[in-house]
């Protein structure tokens, strides 16, 4: 399986703020991990990812 990546989604919530993205398992792993210690910050991973999820946006930097 060389040269294949895992897409996953990415649902950010801070309420009423829902957010939900896409990105390869690196980018959404990276973004979940430097956001978990937030209060008030919800973020779940999974693989509930839909043709029209946006893609996480600056994902070049979550590498």
């Amino acid at each position: 399986m060389t040269g294949t990546r895992t897409i996953r989604h990415i649902h950010i919530e801070a309420d009423p703020l829902r957010l939900d993205f896409q990105g390869t398992e690196e980018q959404v792993n990276s973004v979940a991990a430097e956001l978990a210690g937030n209060a008030g910050l919800t973020v779940t991973v999974d693989d509930d990812v839909a043709p029209d999820l946006p893609i996480l946006p600056c994902a070049r930097l979550w590498r």
